[in-house]
Formats: structure tokens, sequence, C-alpha cells
């Protein structure tokens, strides 16, 4: 699957997101950025990455966060809230 130059596939680090033609995973330049690491070094530090892919790895992450459980509910008793409506 590949959204805006990010491609998911199971054959490229086992399906994590990365940066479409390269094999660097979305969510390790997005820490890098929510880390307070400068652009400047992360992008010589990934040399096949362009600044606007690094915005878009940022974007991607925040809209599609890694891992933990969703809000939306407890999957035990059907609850949309999470609390018991009873």
């Amino acid at each position: 699957m590949a959204i805006d130059g990010i491609i998911s596939d199971p054959e490229i680090l086992g399906g994590m997101p990365v940066i479409k033609g390269t094999r660097v995973p979305v969510y390790d330049l997005a820490a890098s950025v929510k880390a307070g690491i400068p652009r400047d070094r992360i992008l010589a530090a990934y040399p096949t990455i362009e600044e606007h892919q690094l915005d878009l790895a940022v974007a991607y992450a925040e809209a599609n966060p890694l891992g933990g459980r969703s809000h939306s509910g407890d999957p035990r008793n059907g609850s949309k809230t999470g609390f018991d409506d009873g």
C-alpha cells in the first residue's frame, strides 16, 4: 500500500511504513523530529530523504500513531466509550 510517498510492504522491513523508494522507516524520522534533533542533522543522517519527505513522515506518524490502543472503547464489553453504560 502506498500513501502520498509512503509505502507499507510486507517484503520491506516487515511492512513497517517507509518513505517510498527507500528503507527509511517513517516512525524513525518522526521520532527524530519529535526528539528535537535539528532537521539538517536528520537529513544528513538519511541522505536519501528530502526535506518534504521528512515533513510527510511527521504528518503520517501524527495521523497514524504507532502501537497503543485506540480510545474508542473497551472491546471486552462492547462499549464505545470505555465506560460501563449500565
